[in-house]
């Protein structure tokens, strides 16, 4: 009786799963749509910005550029008269000093043929190491290439391809059984970027201390080595311009706090929702949640769940320009190869939604359009949520990575 009870509860589940997979396909198609018509209406933009030999166009790389010269020139680092502040810490400024000694849009040029390939790179790496199926491959990568984070990042001369590699770098030698590489190499992307810091709860979480010590030694290392060859007068600057800084409520910036700023307070790119500036703090308790929440529910699958770390890294920062979901590309190939197909090709669709969609809410000043504003936050809430691991691996997602020679707890 048991077995047939069992057997007539089965058609009843298995017809609920499979409207729900209609309807997720149908919102995919949509998201892709929306995609596809943006894209079209506003290609020439984006093709002439990538075009444009103005500084003013590659904005973040002029910033980086000025203080890379300024290294040479023996002026001051973080006070070049740049139009953005340089936000990022002395060892990135060293890194690219060589830059400094050709003509700034030169420079950009290579830079930006450097970022595409260390993005292909780190994709084939990322697809080779999950053994992606090469037509997956072939689709993703191509999506991304076109991905709203990926144009608007070259554009722009922004760092993410080289962070994206010292993520993958670090995620595939762990899995590889080489923690303390693993934590070099994470150590040396978090002093890159220090709002990435909450990434090493990945290892936390774990119990991997031996990985953990190589971060911090290697990040303290690092940074301390910057600081000694541009001075420690650039490093107190860089200090400076981080503790002035503010919340910015500018529509690219999807974190938590950000958007709390936006919605909740006055300010010149959203209409507010109610004027509650407490919000602010707020969002930095709940982006810690989330955090502490992605940790603890890492160890039921570390591979997956250090995408979602990085994620709830940038939901709790005070700055994550939507651009920084390239940091996110290579755990959508993972997705792929375990066969979550749907939550992937969501994720595609959704990081190709071009950078114009400001344009069409910006003039209206309403909260509906404060909300659709606000679109960037959203799409980083579903990409953690999709990397957010939600039980143990299966048995023939263990037995892949068994046979591949990866360890996993």
């Amino acid at each position: 009786m048991e077995r047939e009870s069992d057997t007539k509860g089965d058609p009843p589940k298995l017809g609920r799963r499979k409207v729900f997979r209609w309807l997720f396909g149908a919102v995919v198609l949509a998201v892709f749509g929306l995609s596809f018509g943006m894209g079209v209406a506003f290609t020439d933009i984006t093709l002439g910005r990538l075009a444009d030999d103005s500084m003013r166009t590659h904005a973040d790389f002029d910033t980086f550029w000025q203080s890379a010269e300024a290294v040479w020139a023996g002026d001051e680092a973080y006070d070049t008269g740049a139009r953005l502040d340089n936000l990022n810490p002395p060892l990135w400024t060293l890194a690219i000093s060589p830059l400094g000694l050709i003509e700034p849009i030169l420079a950009y040029r290579i830079f930006a043929a450097l970022s595409a390939a260390v993005m292909f790179g780190y994709l084939a790496w990322m697809a080779a190491e999950t053994r992606l199926g090469g037509g997956w491959a072939s689709l993703s990568t191509a999506l991304l290439i076109v991905s709203s984070p990926f144009l608007a990042s070259i554009v722009l001369g922004q760092i993410y391809a080289f962070l994206a590699l010292g993520l993958v770098a670090a995620w595939v030698l762990d899995r590889r059984g080489k923690p303390i590489a693993s934590g070099v190499a994470l150590g040396i992307t978090i002093a890159v970027k220090p709002s990435l810091l909450p990434i090493m709860l990945w290892q936390i979480s774990r119990k991997r201390w031996d990985s953990l010590f190589a971060t911090l030694v290697t990040g303290a290392s690092v940074t301390l080595a910057a600081a000694l060859s541009l001075g420690f007068g650039a490093t107190f600057d860089w200090l400076r311009l981080l503790r002035d800084a503010t919340v910015n409520p500018y529509w690219d910036n999807a974190s938590l706090p950000a958007a709390a700023a936006r919605l909740f307070t006055e300010n010149s790119y959203a209409e507010m929702v109610a004027d509650l500036p407490w919000t602010i703090p707020a969002a930095y308790i709940i982006g810690a949640a989330l955090a502490a929440l992605t940790a603890w529910r890492l160890r039921r699958d570390p591979s997956l769940g250090f995408w979602a770390m990085v994620a709830a890294s940038l939901l709790v920062s005070p700055i994550s320009w939507h651009n920084y979901l390239m940091l996110l590309a290579p755990g959508i190939l993972l997705l792929i190869s375990r066969g979550h197909i749907l939550p992937a090709l969501l994720l595609l669709g959704l990081q190709t939604i071009p950078p114009q969609w400001p344009l069409v809410w910006m003039n209206d000043e309403t909260i509906f359009a404060s909300l659709m504003l606000t679109l960037y936050l959203y799409i980083l809430l579903i990409h953690w949520w999709s990397f957010l691991p939600s039980r143990k691996l299966r048995n023939h997602e263990a037995s892949h990575l068994a046979d591949s020679g990866f360890r996993e707890e």
